[in-house]
């Protein structure tokens, strides 16, 4: 079963400077700043082909040490991995 990246949060968990996300198809960058994410879908609106726009990179920094953590919002992901118990 594949489970299709739907969409990604990114929270930027440092202040620095540089360090930028670009999303170079669509021409802009995300400052990171510390307490902020950026949100992005994966896929196109009809959710079956991956988003060209979604293409993203990382700048480098020019000061400072850049801290990020990933969600990743899947479709189904773990909808039948675990039984839970019903009390």
């Amino acid at each position: 079963m594949i489970f299709l990246r739907i969409a990604t949060v990114m929270f930027y968990l440092s202040d620095l400077k540089g360090g930028f996300t670009a999303f170079p198809e669509m021409g802009v960058a995300a400052r990171p700043r510390a307490g902020s994410a950026v949100f992005w879908y994966n896929l196109d609106r009809r959710q079956e082909e991956r988003d060209a726009r979604s293409l993203h990179g990382a700048c480098p920094t020019s000061l400072g040490i850049k801290w990020v953590s990933n969600k990743w919002i899947r479709q189904g992901a773990q909808i039948w991995g675990k039984n839970c118990p019903l009390d």
